[in-house]
């Protein structure tokens, strides 16, 4: 399953690269993210991942069709308060409710 939200990703210790090392090895660390994400750091920081265009691609996809489906639920939403607004709670009501 899925990673939930506000979760990190994960990656393995051979997974970080300094950047001082991925500016001199920039050809190997292509190579490698290929295989799974290089995740270059600054500072001891993540700064930037470098991974496979077929991995980009992927997760572009995903996030389109997220998008879409979020658009269409919230056009729905708007159509169905247009024709029916005496349906509409507050936000107050909803809160009560939880």
């Amino acid at each position: 399953m899925g990673a939930t939200m506000n979760e990190k990703p994960k990656f393995t210790a051979d997974q970080l690269v300094p950047a001082t090392i991925a500016a001199k090895n920039f050809g190997k660390i292509r190579g490698k993210a290929k295989i799974n994400p290089q995740f270059i750091t600054d500072n001891s920081e993540v700064d930037t991942v470098v991974l496979a265009y077929s991995e980009y691609e992927t997760m572009y996809i995903r996030l389109q069709e997220l998008e879409d489906k979020e658009a269409r639920m919230i056009a729905e939403r708007i159509e169905r308060l247009e024709e029916s607004p005496n349906s509409a709670l507050s936000w107050k009501d909803v809160r009560k409710s939880d």
